[in-house]
C-alpha cells in the first residue's frame, strides 16, 4: 500500500508540473503559427484555481486542464512529424546543392574512381548523351534546377503539416473562447427579436379581449 500510494504523491506533481512546463513549449509552438498559416491564432484561457485555493490546489489546477492535455498531445504527436519533417528539409536541401555544384567537383570523383564513375553515366547512357563528364554534369545539374524549383513546395508541406497539428491542438480550445462573445451578442439578438414578438403577440390578444 505504501509504495501503491507513493506513485500517487509522486506521479500526480510530476504530471502537473509536467502540464505547467508544456504551456511554454505549447506558447513557442503557437508563435510560430501565424507566420506559417497568415492568420492569427488567440492565446488560450487556462483554467485558474479560487483566489482562496491552497498553493497545493493552484499547482494541481493544471491536471484537470483541457488546453494543458492538449498541449502535451501536441507535444508527443508533434515530436516525430517535427523530426521526419527536419530530416526530410535537411535532405532535399542537401541533394539540391550537391546536383547544382556537381559540376565544380564532379572530376574529382570520376579521376578517384578511373572509368568506372559513380553510376550517373548509366542515365546518361540510357538516354543516348555518352558517357563523358559533359553528358554526366549536365544531368546531375539539371536534377539539381528541378529540386530547387521543388524545393519551396517540400519545405512548405513539412511546416505546413506541423502548423495544421498544432492549429488543431494548440488553438481549439482558444478559437472557442475567441468566438464566444460574438455568439452570445447573437444569443441576446435573437432574444431580443423574441421578446418583440411576444410583446406584439401579447397587444393583439389584449385588442382581441377588449374588441369582444
Amino acid at each position: 500500500m505504501g509504495l501503491g500510494t507513493a506513485v500517487v504523491w509522486v506521479g500526480v506533481p510530476v504530471l502537473a508540473a509536467t502540464l505547467l512546463a508544456m504551456r511554454g513549449l505549447a506558447a513557442a509552438g503557437r508563435a510560430q503559427l501565424p507566420a506559417v498559416l497568415h492568420t492569427e491564432i488567440a492565446a488560450p484561457k487556462y483554467k485558474r484555481a479560487p483566489v482562496s485555493a491552497s498553493p497545493l490546489r493552484r499547482f494541481l489546477i493544471a491536471v484537470t486542464d483541457g488546453q494543458s492535455w492538449l498541449n502535451l498531445l501536441w507535444a508527443v504527436i508533434n515530436f516525430p512529424i517535427a523530426v521526419a519533417g527536419f530530416v526530410v528539409a535537411l535532405s532535399w536541401w542537401a541533394a539540391t546543392v550537391a546536383a547544382v555544384a556537381y559540376p565544380l567537383y564532379g572530376w574529382i570523383i570520376r579521376r578517384a574512381v578511373g572509368e568506372e564513375g559513380d553510376g550517373i553515366e548509366y542515365a546518361t547512357e540510357w538516354l543516348g548523351w555518352g558517357d563523358s563528364y559533359l553528358a554526366v554534369a549536365g544531368l546531375t545539374f539539371l536534377g539539381g534546377l528541378v529540386m530547387a524549383l521543388f524545393l519551396p513546395l517540400v519545405l512548405r508541406g513539412c511546416a505546413l503539416v506541423q502548423a495544421f497539428i498544432g492549429q488543431a491542438l494548440l488553438a481549439s480550445l482558444s478559437e472557442l473562447e475567441a468566438e464566444e462573445p460574438w455568439r452570445r451578442e447573437d444569443l441576446e439578438q435573437r432574444l431580443g427579436t423574441l421578446d418583440d414578438e411576444l410583446a406584439r403577440v401579447r397587444e393583439q390578444l389584449i385588442a382581441a379581449e377588449e374588441a369582444r
